[in-house]
């Protein structure tokens, strides 16, 4: 008798066993598998991989899938061809799409500036000396192009005539390409690889990030057709970003361990405090593309080319997403606790 008290247990918990097995599978089918690529191994992408990494793409029953493609441009064509459904992106090459024809827009942006820095070989301590020389960007209508020729008008120098622009491949790749002496200056992402440079003596030129410019910065782009078939996934991808944000800058050992898997860098005081003035400075509690950040980039463009009659910058980007999450309290509700 007792022995088959035993047994019936075992069957109760054999069974038991069975229906949360099916129950999990069942959880597992509604995550959305969603393709997402980002263009560089870079601090802008910290609360990107942390929303992976601490499982809140899965919270809101989302299955992300990363891609990693170098540089704005082709990241921006994969979105384009439907390789992949949201892009963090170079915003430049969104608009510049969009003017095109494209049905591509702008969902959001992580920050508001351009935390990137222009060094230089040690021979070269003034704008003026760089005539002449050769200045690297990771590609060609990417940020830290913009971001060139940007500061070489500036500075009254005229890009590609006084100063040539070579695509050296993302981040880490400019540094390279500086220390091979294939360029003698470049853009570098204020992070690791600035951190890298001023250790190895190249000299600091400028920081963007302190000029003033507004820049629609780590921006994320989506098609229409997408946002119009699937508003419901976009929207739990906006929350969970939104979430993953947050808890970016407020779990900071979580967020170092993040950065240390995909940078394979040990964190050291140096990339630390990057990554405090990162989370407290730079990355936005509500990640909107602002149309002040849009109005740089049309600017940009306005001045190589006529732009169409009646453009404004809401036509580059789809806010409501982000719009409805602060309406609602989510983003407050997110912050009450601090």
């Amino acid at each position: 008798m007792h022995k088959s008290k035993h047994s019936s247990s075992h069957f109760v918990g054999a069974i038991a066993a069975v229906f949360a097995g099916l129950l999990l599978t069942s959880v597992s089918v509604v995550a959305e598998p969603l393709r997402i690529a980002y263009t560089s191994i870079a601090m802008v992408y910290g609360p990107l991989w942390l929303t992976k990494e601490a499982g809140i793409f899965k919270k809101y029953n989302i299955d992300p899938e990363f891609i990693y493609i170098a540089g704005g441009p082709p990241s921006l064509q994969a979105l384009i061809a439907g390789d992949v459904a949201v892009s963090f992106t170079a915003a430049g090459a969104t608009v510049a799409a969009n003017l095109a024809g494209s049905d591509v827009v702008l969902l959001g942006a992580s920050i508001d500036s351009l935390p990137f820095e222009l060094w230089s070989i040690p021979s070269i301590k003034t704008p003026e000396q760089l005539k002449g020389t050769r200045l690297g960007v990771s590609r060609i209508g990417a940020t830290t192009d913009f971001v060139a020729r940007y500061l070489l008008k500036k500075w009254s120098l005229q890009p590609d005539k006084d100063v040539p622009i070579f695509q050296a491949g993302s981040g880490p790749q400019v540094f390279f390409a500086i220390k091979g002496g294939a360029v003698q200056s470049g853009v570098l992402s204020a992070g690791p690889e600035t951190l890298r440079a001023d250790a190895e003596g190249y000299f600091k030129l400028a920081d963007v990030s302190t000029s003033g410019l507004v820049y629609p910065f780590g921006p994320f782009a989506a098609r229409q057709a997408f946002i119009k078939t699937q508003p419901d996934l976009v929207a739990r991808f906006m929350k969970a970003y939104v979430e993953g944000i947050h808890r970016y800058k407020t779990d900071k050992p979580l967020a170092l361990a993040v950065l240390e898997k995909y940078t394979k860098q040990k964190t050291t005081p140096g990339t630390e405090k990057i990554y405090e003035v990162y989370a407290t400075k730079y990355f936005k509690r509500v990640p909107e593309a602002t149309p002040a950040g849009i109005q740089t980039i049309l600017e940009e463009i306005a001045a190589t080319r006529p732009l169409p009659q009646g453009i404004t910058p809401q036509r580059f980007a789809d806010s409501r997403f982000i719009r409805e999450l602060v309406s609602n309290g989510f983003v407050d509700g997110l912050y009450k606790n601090r």
